[in-house]
């Protein structure tokens, strides 16, 4: 059955009704040409079978949707009598549709998520769904002005029903937790450098500063305020270890107001300042005796 498509030169949304007659049909990589590439699926009745290569298989049961961040080690058997639409899109159109909102960090961390949610649990919701995927397949099918701008506003829209599902289905509470300390560490990564204040991170997550001190506590063993200055902190490293930045540059670049201030801040957490640790650092380099500061040593 061929795919429709939006055409554009490097990412493409691909979108295909779907019915598997008497055998079952399997969906594997789709040839996007990128590496990271994310499939939604509206099953509207039958029952689908995600395989990962090494991880236990989802059975879904329609009417359900899914979301799954794509792999090229994954496959999805449909089941007889399977009936419903799936898009395929990559990255870029990620990026493109997330860009520049207000939400992009919560809905870029609910789009890694692989997500399933039973739709006759919230029919509004399932109808909004389903009216996302009706739309884009239309604009995949018989394109109008303006295809790509209606399809990816339609991803947004599916992508925030999604968000709402997983901050409501079973298990929610219990993993709530993890997950405000994940989106909370996205939100560092993406505001470190704006020098956002503790209380300003809390209210973009929606809870008081006590509770993200406790959840911070928790998954971390440190508070927020403490991972947010050792954030600071690592990227600092990096700079001064990696760069030719002048020490006003790689102020500037932190969200300093001035080398002193950087001075200072460096100080505190390193017990020298900056200038010092640089060379002190270029000669361990040379002697063969440092290893590099990287983001991954954060948290």
């Amino acid at each position: 059955m061929a795919l429709a498509r939006i055409a554009h030169a490097t990412t493409p949304v691909r979108a295909e009704r779907f019915r598997a007659a008497l055998q079952t049909r399997v969906l594997g990589r789709a040839g996007l040409g990128e590496q990271n590439n994310l499939r939604a699926l509206l099953l509207d009745r039958g029952t689908v079978t995600l395989r990962p290569a090494q991880a236990t298989p989802v059975v879904i049961a329609g009417p359900a949707v899914g979301w799954f961040p794509w792999r090229d080690d994954m496959r999805l058997e449909l089941g007889a009598g399977a009936q419903g639409t799936h898009l395929l899109l990559g990255a870029g159109t990620l990026a493109r549709v997330l860009q520049r909102r207000p939400e992009e960090t919560e809905l870029r961390f609910a789009a890694q998520r692989l997500t399933v949610l039973r739709l006759e649990d919230d029919p509004a919701s399932g109808a909004m769904i389903a009216a996302c995927f009706a739309g884009i397949l239309a604009e995949t099918v018989k394109p109008g002005a303006m295809a790509q701008g209606v399809a990816e506003s339609l991803l947004h829209v599916l992508l925030v029903q999604l968000h709402r599902g997983q901050l409501h289905s079973p298990g929610a509470e219990a993993a709530g937790q993890s997950s405000l300390a994940a989106r909370f560490t996205a939100l560092v990564e993406a505001h470190f450098r704006d020098r956002w204040t503790v209380a300003r991170y809390a209210d973009a997550l929606g809870i008081s500063r006590d509770r993200l001190n406790d959840i911070c506590q928790r998954a971390h063993g440190r508070p927020s305020a403490r991972l947010i200055r050792d954030r600071l902190a690592l990227e600092a490293r990096i700079y001064l270890e990696s760069s030719s930045l002048t020490l006003d540059q790689v102020a500037a670049a932190l969200g300093f107001s001035s080398a002193a201030q950087f001075n200072r801040f460096f100080r505190q957490v390193e017990a020298r300042p900056p200038g010092r640790y640089r060379t002190e650092q270029r000669r361990a380099a040379q002697a063969g005796q440092v290893r590099l500061s990287a983001p991954y040593d954060w948290p």
